[in-house]
């Protein structure tokens, strides 16, 4: 942990702090002991002496006993001696509750001289109580007033006294020792107390210039960030300490965001331009690493869907040139089958007419009966052809079928891949907006196509349903020339069944070549359709060129 960090130093104080706090009540801990110790002191000084004076009560009350039953001999004095000295015993509980003090040896020496002293005057008492009760009182005050039991009474009394002044001495001592510490604990704690004062006001210090006013300042920076503002200045510099670190990582986010913000537009903008070889140059940490990673995702989805659209579109522009082709092959067959349509119409006119002809010669003459019987012969190989004719016209429309069913089956296949880059130029979005217009010009392409082919086909199936009347006609025509020709074997007996024939063939033939011009119309429709197809073949692919230049613009 660096020393010039927020928390090393606000950690240094609050330990400083602790162990004043500490200091001051283990301070306050000595001065409660020490004032216990010094009422003990007290207590056992006051104890002692209590002892002492009991002592020397219990001394005095058996002198005084001794000495007024030896100077009466009244019993009442003995007694008291007795009570003293049996019952009330004020010396042996003196001199018991002084082995429970804390007596020195110094102090225990004196208090042994004064019970032997006390010892002492014993067994003079004891021969004072026992004259006294014989009646002899003056050899009784001779014992307890003599000048031996005097002097042993005041040296009692003063070594009493010594002992007292001994004892007191030093209980003295020891309570001036335990003032003089008491004294010097409330000076360390108050000096400890002014130490805690001090480091409270350091802590106050330290948080308002260290702590709470950097944190405003990043408080007001984060606001300013929030709002959108990655430039604005920014007072706190980087160092080592948590705030410090805290501007830096301020700071380090602001350069990553700005810069982020820089090169997100400018992969927008070339993509919005149909460039989409770009590079991310800029390190995407954290959870902006999943923006880096969607402009990947779709830059590969881009590249992958305009790739395919641009095969597809090459695709197209391959089948709209055979489409193209197809339908110029088709306007040239439809041409040359109206030729050769209107040539079998040409041809069903003369026949009209040399049937026509033929009828009335015959009506007028059996000579031409054999010449007419020579015009059905090429009449009956006119109509053998006629019939092939029509059988090839009848061909040529099923070929054509298939043609307008191959239009058709591109018209669809135009159609579904003009709804498949409709549906990518709407993935796309705004930069496949001209791709959609394209995809739509297809399908109304295609869906003309279909229409037109639609058309082309109902009308080759009026035509081969035309050309099937015609090959019925054609065969009946067929069989009844054939028996014109064994009734002109008859010759002109004949003649006349042969005219009625003559002019029913006249009338089928009228039909034929109703039947026929009719089947002319129908061709030159289909010819007329070819050539729009043809046409809108040719717009067709020019617009899907037009496409395929357009996708040439994506840079992928």
């Amino acid at each position: 942990m660096e020393k010039n960090s927020q928390s090393f130093q606000l950690k240094k104080i609050i330990k400083q702090s602790v162990a004043a706090v500490i200091v001051g009540a283990v301070l306050l801990l000595l001065s409660i002991g020490t004032n216990l110790l010094m009422s003990r002191v007290t207590d056992e000084e006051l104890e002692t002496t209590t002892y002492l004076n009991q002592y020397r009560l219990g001394s005095k009350t058996l002198t005084y006993a001794v000495q007024a039953y030896a100077a009466t001999g009244a019993q009442e004095y003995y007694d008291s001696y007795m009570k003293e000295l049996n019952e009330d015993k004020n010396r042996d509980i003196a001199w018991a509750g002084l082995k429970e003090n804390n007596i020195t040896e110094d102090e225990w020496e004196s208090m042994n001289k004064i019970a032997d002293l006390s010892n002492g005057l014993v067994p003079i008492e004891e021969q004072a109580l026992e004259v006294a009760g014989q009646g002899d009182t003056e050899t009784a005050k001779q014992y307890v007033y003599g000048e031996e039991y005097s002097q042993t009474t005041q040296q009692i009394n003063a070594f009493t006294d010594e002992a007292i002044s001994k004892i007191q001495t030093r209980v003295n001592d020891a309570k001036m020792r335990l003032r003089i510490f008491q004294l010097v604990v409330e000076v360390l704690y108050v000096l400890s107390f002014v130490y805690l004062v001090l480091q409270i006001c350091k802590i106050v210090k330290f948080s308002r210039e260290e702590l709470l006013r950097p944190i405003v300042k990043v408080s007001e920076q984060m606001l300013t960030l929030a709002e959108g503002n990655f430039h604005a200045d920014f007072e706190i510099q980087e160092d080592s300490s948590e705030v410090g670190r805290m501007a830096g990582a301020i700071i380090h986010m602001k350069r990553n965001i700005v810069g982020m913000i820089g090169e997100i537009s400018d992969i927008l903008e070339h993509m919005g331009n149909g460039n989409y070889n770009f590079e991310i140059e800029q390190d995407y940490v954290g959870e902006y690493s999943q923006i880096k990673e969607s402009f990947l995702k779709i830059s590969d989805k881009m590249k992958e869907t305009l790739v395919t659209i641009r095969e597809v579109s090459k695709q197209i522009d391959s089948g709209s040139e055979q489409l193209s082709c197809a339908a110029v092959d088709l306007a040239e067959g439809s041409m040359e089958q109206a030729g050769k349509v209107s040539d079998l119409v040409s041809l069903m006119n003369d026949m009209y007419q040399s049937m026509e002809n033929s009828a009335s010669e015959a009506a007028e003459s059996v000579e031409i009966s054999t010449h007419a019987g020579q015009i059905l012969q090429i009449g009956n190989t006119k109509m053998q052809e006629l019939k092939v004719a029509i059988r090839e016209i009848s061909s040529c429309s099923e070929e054509i079928g298939k043609i307008i069913s191959t239009i058709e089956e591109i018209a669809s296949q135009t159609n579904l891949l003009s709804l498949n880059a409709a549906i990518e130029a709407a993935r796309a979005g705004e930069a496949g907006r001209g791709f959609a217009i394209v995809a739509d010009q297809v399908k109304n392409l295609a869906d003309e196509s279909a229409k037109a082919a639609g058309e082309t086909d109902k009308l080759i199936e009026r035509t081969v349903s035309a050309v099937d009347k015609g090959i019925a006609i054609a065969d009946e025509t067929l069989a009844s020339m054939e028996e014109v020709m064994l009734g002109a074997k008859e010759a002109t007996e004949k003649m006349g069944e042969m005219a009625g024939i003559l002019t029913s063939d006249v009338k089928n033939m009228h039909q034929i070549n109703e039947s026929v011009t009719r089947i002319a119309e129908i061709v030159d429709s289909n010819s007329a359709a070819s050539e729009e197809t043809a046409a809108v073949s040719q717009e067709q692919k020019a617009q899907v060129e037009t496409m395929v230049g357009l996708m040439d613009k994506f840079n992928v």
